[in-house]
């Protein structure tokens, strides 16, 4: 990832943050912000003070706005989805695949615009 993440270009902000979002859905927020903190800080250090600010933020930003991803993103998601099956009004079966078709479009959105005002 460090070859082409260069968090002063956007090619470098966009492969960053898909890294981010796919990490984050694999294995969780938490662990990737453990994983990739440092090492983004430190490359995005060695450019300026100020991009490491941003490398930060950028990994706040896109850990968080990640877990809308997929069902998988975040435990809530799973919760939610639990909770209105069971509902004895509602009975909702909300599947990975139509949480997707919402969660894709609307977590892309939602990142590349605060992805825009973190530049």
């Amino acid at each position: 990832m460090e070859p082409y993440a260069h968090i002063d270009h956007a090619t470098g902000i966009a492969v960053l943050a898909l890294t981010i979002l796919v990490l984050s859905n694999l294995a969780s927020n938490v662990p990737t912000v453990l994983l990739l903190g440092a090492r983004v800080a430190a490359s995005a250090a060695a450019i300026s003070a100020a991009e490491e600010k941003k490398a930060w933020l950028l990994l706040a930003w896109v850990s968080t706005v990640a877990g809308n991803l997929s069902l998988l993103g975040s435990a809530a998601n799973l919760i939610v989805c639990e909770q209105a099956r069971q509902a004895p009004y509602l009975a909702y079966t909300l599947s990975f695949w139509s949480h997707l078709k919402f969660g894709v479009p609307s977590t892309l959105l939602v990142t590349a615009i605060g992805l825009t005002l973190i530049r």
